[in-house]
């Protein structure tokens, strides 16, 4: 759920590329009148499917490669950007020297763990497209390449380096020259400081406070800490849950009273009289996933803002969208007005390093773990997933990287509503 917001612990993906000819593995001294514009050129022109991937320029071009990319001292960039839930990139900067360059590739490579752990779990194949791109460097030039061909993506770029023309019009930009002191600065947006470690702070109780597990063992789990890096706080429905109660939606605001409505018209579609708990939580899970659809947008800008409501009810039961809190708020809003005890859990996947959200049920005093978000992917990985988080322990929640306050949560054990196939 972010992008570049802090420097994770790195596996520095830097790889030397070897001299064409020979040379035995020696590093390529890349031709003196290449261009970042041209490399990135060769690289897309190496592509079997370039749609979408379009060239950045202009502020686009410099603000992906100092907010997303995380460099500011490059003399020449070029990029090729897909945009929504698609990864593929091709991004090449020339630096003032090899130590520049260096350094811009552990930059890279922290990007691209951070993309990767945006699409994790919700894009799985974009996921792995990311686990198989590369963080390259040669002379004084970096680059990230996520493409669909990584070994005609890498062939090209050395080509390019050594000195092969590319026969295609170029995109390129040099960054803007300082201000002179008569001019005022251009503002800028301020960034977290990369190498800045993960600081722990408490996320929302979804339980009473308290230590619910004192003896559970977690030396063997993934540490839990709340990256923090999108807003992950749970919207208040009290108001919407009372007028639910009292048929009053008179003291209501225009929003709620909408939510309301929405829930209304849902669970009389979906709820049937005499279901089991169990029975209803399904038909709303499996509601859910078929009408709503991840936010997209969440991935076009820095601060993973997406579309109005994408974090709340509103976005997901109105407009059919919404991030992991919009489609846990809204499941843990139909379960609280169906009768079926449920809370939301504010936690973490991809090892601590993305926010998430999930819930908890209670079926005939037993809890069980359910992760609606991660059961509507996108893509192929849709078939055969919609149940796959449905019911689940918190042992296996743990196995498929999700990460929470293991002690203060309630522990799901039992199986007896695990999904079952027909």
């Amino acid at each position: 759920m972010k992008r570049l917001r802090k420097l994770l612990p790195m596996l520095m993906l830097c790889l030397i590329l070897a001299a064409c000819g020979g040379g035995g593995g020696a590093e390529i001294t890349p031709a003196a009148d290449v261009t970042a514009a041209q490399a990135a050129q060769a690289v897309w022109n190496s592509q079997p499917d370039r749609e979408g991937l379009e060239a950045l320029e202009g502020d686009g071009l410099s603000g992906h490669l100092a907010d997303f990319c995380g460099l500011e001292d490059w003399e020449e960039g070029a990029v090729y950007a897909a945009s929504g839930v698609d990864a593929r990139e091709i991004t090449v900067v020339l630096l003032p020297d090899e130590d520049a360059a260096q350094a811009a590739g552990e930059r890279l490579e922290a990007y691209r763990q951070s993309r990767q752990g945006d699409f994790f779990g919700y894009a799985p194949e974009e996921a792995e497209r990311l686990d198989k791109a590369a963080v390259l460097t040669a002379g004084r030039f970096a680059a990230l390449l996520v493409c669909e061909d990584m070994d005609a993506a890498r062939s090209a770029f050395e080509a390019a380096l050594a000195g092969e023309p590319v026969f295609a019009p170029v995109h390129t930009q040099t960054p803007d020259p300082a201000p002179s002191p008569s001019e005022p600065p251009e503002p800028t947006r301020t960034l977290p400081e990369p190498a800045s470690p993960p600081s722990p702070s408490p996320d929302p109780e979804p339980t009473p406070a308290g230590v619910l597990n004192p003896d559970l063992d977690v030396s063997g789990f993934v540490p839990y800490v709340q990256p923090n890096a999108s807003v992950m706080e749970l919207y208040d429905t009290s108001a919407i849950q009372r007028a639910w109660e009292s048929g009053d939606d008179s003291g209501l605001s225009d929003k709620d009273r909408e939510i309301l409505e929405r829930c209304r018209e849902v669970l009389g579609e979906v709820l049937t009289e005499g279901m089991s708990a169990y029975e209803m939580e399904l038909a709303v899970h499996d509601w859910l996933v078929e009408w709503g659809s991840y936010d997209r947008t969440v991935y076009d800008n820095l601060n993973h803002s997406g579309r109005t409501g994408y974090r709340d009810p509103w976005g997901m039961l109105v407009g059919g969208y919404g991030n992991c809190l919009g489609y846990s708020s809204t499941f843990q809003l139909l379960m609280d007005l169906s009768g079926v005890e449920c809370i939301t859990v504010v936690g973490a996947a991809f090892g601590s390093r993305e926010d998430h959200a999930w819930n908890m049920v209670k079926l005939d005093g037993e809890w069980y773990c359910v992760d609606v978000t991660w059961d509507d992917p996108t893509g192929a990985a849709r078939n055969g997933r919609h149940h796959r988080y449905f019911n689940v322990t918190s042992a296996y929640l743990r196995e498929t990287d999700h990460q929470w306050d293991y002690r203060n949560v309630p522990e799901a054990t039992a199986a007896a509503y695990a999904w079952k196939a027909d």
